[in-house]
């Protein structure tokens, strides 16, 4: 369950919403509405004692008739930004005592990540968790980023990010937007894929509103819901970061300075590849092992960017396969030096 926040011109209401899974073939989810709150939230609980949290009994029964067992703390994390400071600051002192450490992902999270989870989400996951205009190294993050978005709508989905890209400073909104959109696949300058700021404007605007449109008529990333004519409401607020909002400042030849000294002269010990056995490497480039040791180190590059191609995750292929394959790859270049 979430807090749709609806602006309609200087109104804003707000409404409990829930994901649902559509059938129970495919990954794709709508929501329902549970409650409309209106303007004012606070209309629907009361406090006492200047933190305890009594909810209006309507409210509640919505939220448990959709089988939540704790409907009271469900709405105490849904709604706290409406709640007084001291009720948030007792909620915050408790969670911090009783906060756990993540579990690691189960084999059936890993597939529901590779079939729910669009490039768009990992693009921005991958900016909003470690500020990397240039996302050359997207396939590195881990999935437990995605974890959060299993099992979620695109309506529930968007508001989550709406949430998180809060904490975005108005002058990196331009880096936020170019690259989470890709949009320096359209640049061969060498500073394009971590300085957007220095590309000509009027050809970046082209390109960002090539790829929005793109993304606007998606099937897979509205999950079958597409918008119809019309830029979706929750993609508009990408239009606004673009255009309503001045980058900050930024020197190129500090920023020059900066990607040469991280990219070229940090020290890192060599790799260590692991041995990789012949029935693996046979069944990974789908070619026998003995045939492939004979092979040049042109015939073998020439191979592996063809199976890349198809498993790359930016062109839909399956994350943990490419990663096993460049694995492979770079055990059989090992052994030809």
């Amino acid at each position: 369950m979430y807090l749709a926040k609806l602006t309609n011109g200087p109104i804003t209401t707000y409404q409990l919403r829930k994901s649902y899974r559509k059938t129970t073939e495919d990954s794709a989810f709508g929501f329902r509405i549970i409650f409309d709150l209106g303007q004012d939230p606070r209309q629907y609980f009361k406090i006492q004692n200047e933190y305890i949290v009594l909810f209006d009994d309507k409210l509640l029964a919505a939220v448990s008739a959709t089988g939540v067992k704790d409907g009271e703390y469900l709405l105490e994390q849904l709604l706290r930004r409406f709640l007084p400071r001291e009720a948030r600051r007792r909620m915050e002192l408790f969670e911090s005592r009783s906060a756990h450490r993540p579990t690691p992902l189960t084999t059936e999270e890993r597939t529901a990540i590779d079939r729910q989870v669009h490039i768009f989400d990992r693009r921005r996951l991958y900016y909003l968790r470690y500020g990397a205009v240039d996302q050359s190294r997207l396939a590195r993050m881990h999935e437990k980023c995605c974890r959060p978005l299993l099992e979620k709508s695109r309506d529930e989905r968007e508001y989550l990010f709406a949430d998180e890209e809060a904490i975005l400073s108005p002058g990196a909104y331009l880096q936020y937007v170019y690259a989470i959109l890709n949009v320096q696949k359209h640049f061969r300058q060498s500073f394009a894929p971590w300085f957007p700021e220095a590309l000509d404007r009027d050809e970046v605007a082209d390109h960002f509103l090539t790829e929005i449109c793109a993304l606007n008529g998606d099937s897979r990333f509205w999950q079958g819901d597409l918008p119809g004519d019309t830029l979706h409401s929750h993609l508009r607020r990408y239009l606004i970061m673009f255009f309503d909002y001045t980058p900050a400042s930024r020197s190129f030849e500090a920023e020059f300075v900066k990607a040469f000294v991280s990219g070229h002269r940090r020290f890192r010990w060599p790799e260590r590849i692991p041995p990789q056995s012949p029935e693996k490497v046979t069944r990974i480039f789908a070619t026998p092992y003995e045939e492939l040791k004979k092979m040049t180190g042109e015939q073998l590059t020439r191979l592996y960017r063809k199976k890349a191609m198809a498993l790359h995750p930016d062109r839909g292929g399956n994350h943990d396969e490419f990663i096993e394959l460049t694995e492979v790859y770079a055990f059989l270049q090992r052994m030809k030096k």
